[in-house]
């Protein structure tokens, strides 16, 4: 339920499951749902259509992941497909993508505080946090946003419309910033007000755009996964970086990807401190920009095909999750600013999004 690179590995995961049967995580040290000041969640997407999502809390200080922390502390489990998470106000926001929802914990010891759960199939994907009456979730399949009040966990404006299958969501100086993939068919990011979730503008960027991210001097970062042709790869586009100014909600910068170097590119994260990085066909391509410029390093920071990746911005450490095979039990990497390896951990199936409690 990704792009079009995602959805086939979710149909290869699906016959292997099948195929293997259930797979359960491992519990953490102790078996327990520890309360922490600090430490990293990790959504775990588990197998699609299997129910199998779980959620790892990490501490970094003792080096202790804890697994099913959700399941544990609520006596249920987390359900199909954990897609996103945010930390906001003392809860985590989880979208998990399968079972239609929004799963809302405490931080102080993750127990659900409110589910917001979708009418329809529109499979909800990313989150962003605009305020405390003010967030937004895109819905991959019904080509819409919601806004919701992270508050009270009641929709404010139901879906809506923007372009063709929309993934990545960011929001800044004031307007929210919606990629629309179309799983290689669109090629446009819609700005809308983040206030009144009216339209400004749609830009066009590059071929399926899947992920954004806010960076620093008022701009947003774009990637784009280009078009993928399984059935004949002359007819693939490479992808592509592209910087746009929040002021006018214009492209000032753009990189074109080739194929040959960075193949399409996977997940993208970026600092509001001028740099980021994206999975790219050998390795974790690491890119800095401004405002006005863009550098995208054609050797890999590190040599690790990466599935998901996320910034912590406080140390200027980069998590990086390895599925392994999909079906077992994954793992989390940590790499410093120089890319060698700090720390790592074990993750339930799939580890994708990450968040930090701060």
């Amino acid at each position: 339920m990704k792009n079009p690179i995602d959805i086939f590995v979710a149909s290869a995961i699906l016959i292997i499951a099948m195929i293997s049967g259930c797979q359960s995580n491992p519990a953490g040290p102790s078996g327990s749902t520890p309360g922490a000041p600090t430490g990293v969640y990790v959504v775990n997407e588990g197998n699609f259509q299997r129910g199998n999502s779980s959620l790892t809390f990490y501490m970094p200080d003792s080096n202790k992941a804890f697994q099913n922390v959700f399941s544990l502390a609520n006596g249920r489990d987390l359900g199909d497909t954990g897609n996103d998470i945010v930390v906001y106000g003392g809860k985590a926001y989880i979208v998990v993508n399968g079972s239609q929802k929004v799963e809302v914990i405490s931080t102080v010891d993750h127990k659900s505080v409110g589910t917001l759960q979708f009418q329809g199939q529109r499979s909800p994907y990313n989150i962003v946090i605009v305020n405390d009456a003010k967030a937004y979730v895109s819905n991959l399949m019904d080509s819409s946003v919601t806004a919701f009040n992270p508050s009270t966990l009641q929709i404010v404006f139901d879906r809506i419309k923007v372009g063709a299958n929309p993934q990545g969501i960011a929001v800044a100086n004031g307007k929210l910033y919606v990629c629309n993939s179309g799983f290689g068919s669109d090629n446009t990011v819609t700005v809308l007000n983040a206030g009144t979730g009216t339209l400004i503008k749609t830009i066009v960027v590059g071929d399926s755009p899947s992920a954004v991210g806010a960076g620093a001097g008022n701009s947003i970062i774009v990637k784009c996964d280009g078009k993928t042709d399984y059935s004949n790869a002359a007819n693939d586009t490479p992808g592509s970086i592209a910087v746009i100014s929040t002021d006018n909600d214009v492209i000032v910068i753009k990189a074109i990807l080739p194929i040959v170097t960075y193949g399409h590119p996977g997940r993208m994260t970026v600092s509001s401190k001028g740099y980021g990085y994206f999975a790219g066909k050998t390795g974790i391509i690491r890119m800095t920009f401004t405002a006005s410029t863009l550098n995208v390093e054609g050797t890999p920071f590190v040599m690790m095909q990466a599935y998901g990746l996320t910034i912590d911005d406080a140390t200027d450490r980069l998590y990086a999750t390895d599925p392994k095979d999909y079906v077992q039990s994954g793992e989390v990497v940590v790499f410093d600013s120089k890319g060698v390896e700090y720390k790592r951990f074990a993750s339930g199936i799939i580890p994708g999004a990450i968040a930090f409690k701060q």
